[in-house]
């Protein structure tokens, strides 16, 4: 592992196989979280306190990223960032936007408010749970305007390969709308590559709720305005005398429209730090290394994988299908093993491994699914 067990809350007696939903937390948030408190003591200069770890921290957000921190705002969750790209955009009757059948509702339903204006939801279906670029790229033609989807899935596992999917996207003359959620943290993510970037910081970038991150490319989208505007939208708050008058902000904190998640930035802060330290190079070897290990336990007990096997194709989420979800959530549950089968309608499981998990971990859910009552195993 990559931070002992013993850095986080709660980890003692657990096995922890779940950062695509939750992260454990940080023992080190416990102090972000105190000099958030003591900050907010100094009347008028808390203020500068907290836009200094906010500036501290989009350079950080910038390291990760490979983009200039100006071109990167904090707003409360992704699925907000997503609705300000549908809502700051120009649309003519007859646009389109692309999706993929297995994508996280927050990258499908905010385009659907758009069908009142006459823009078409197309809808790109997964083959045997893989979705190619071939697919997508003949679902577009030159009135499609946004191509949303996740370069690493939430419901199957797979990873696109960004280069060439933006590569495809841009030569329709499309936008691309990415939900890096699932691979900000474990793999590398060049948000350049997209014209709009999102991701939650309370899963594999180890932080909390309350914050999120939005990235504008300004090169290629330049005019792209903000839909909602408060106190925070202009380069200073207006003269008193002619309150309708400011300047709009030239980065991409003009979308933050008012006073931000600070104490979630703080602990977003502290994570970093420890992501960064130890570099993303690292925490992809490892995490493909122990999502093998899984894959290749799972197939040998019999169960429908539906993350492809290629390293290249993969992050952090390896998932199945069963019919058996309860019995297994139960059965793993009573055994302390924690993995993710909130979408029990569906029948998929999603066992997810970070830099606080070992081979071991791996072993200990595998054992625990071959000892299964007959019946729960395989399909």
């Amino acid at each position: 592992m990559l931070i002992p067990k013993t850095e986080f809350i709660g980890l003692e007696e657990k096995t922890h196989l779940c950062a695509g939903g939750e992260s454990p937390m940080l023992k080190s948030h416990r102090k972000a979280i105190e000099q958030f408190f003591t900050d907010k003591a100094l009347g008028e200069a808390s203020r500068e306190r907290m836009e200094e770890t906010v500036s501290r921290c989009k350079n950080k957000i910038g390291v990760l990223l490979g983009v200039p921190p100006e071109n990167i705002a904090f707003i409360s969750t992704s699925s907000e960032g997503i609705n300000l790209l549908a809502h700051g955009l120009k649309w003519r009757s007859g646009d389109n936007v692309v999706v993929c059948d297995v994508e996280f509702p927050s990258d499908v339903l905010p385009w659907t408010r758009l069908k009142e204006q006459g823009v078409e939801v197309r809808i790109v279906s997964n083959q045997n749970w893989f979705i190619s670029l071939s697919d997508l790229e003949r679902a577009l033609d030159d009135r499609t305007r946004v191509v949303a989807v996740s370069d690493v899935s939430y419901f199957t596992g797979q990873r696109l390969p960004l280069k060439e999917l933006s590569e495809m996207v841009r030569s329709s003359n499309a936008l691309l709308s990415l939900d890096s959620t699932h691979a900000a943290g474990v793999i590398p993510v060049q948000a350049s590559y997209a014209d709009i970037l999102v991701a939650s910081c309370y899963k594999w970038l180890l932080a909390t709720h309350g914050v999120a991150i939005f990235y504008w490319n300004r090169e290629r989208l330049p005019d792209l305005k903000p839909p909602f505007l408060g106190w925070h939208s202009g380069e200073s708050i207006p003269d008193w005398r002619e309150p309708t008058v400011f300047t709009p902000r030239s980065g991409a904190d003009r979308f933050e429209v008012g006073n931000l998640g600070f104490i979630s930035i703080y602990i977003l802060d502290n994570a970093l730090d420890h992501i960064l330290r130890i570099g993303i190079p690292a925490i992809e070897s490892h995490v493909l290394h122990l999502g093998g290990l899984v894959w290749d336990g799972l197939e040998e007990l019999g169960f429908e994988l539906m993350t492809p096997r290629d390293p290249s194709q993969r992050a952090g989420n390896i998932c199945f299908m069963t019919p058996h979800i309860s019995e297994i959530m139960t059965w793993l549950s009573e055994r302390k093993i924690l993995v993710w089968g909130a979408y029990a309608g569906v029948g998929r499981v999603r066992v997810s491994t970070h830099l606080y998990n070992s081979a071991e971990d791996v072993q200990r859910l595998l054992n625990a699914l071959a000892d299964l009552p007959p019946s729960p195993k395989g399909s």
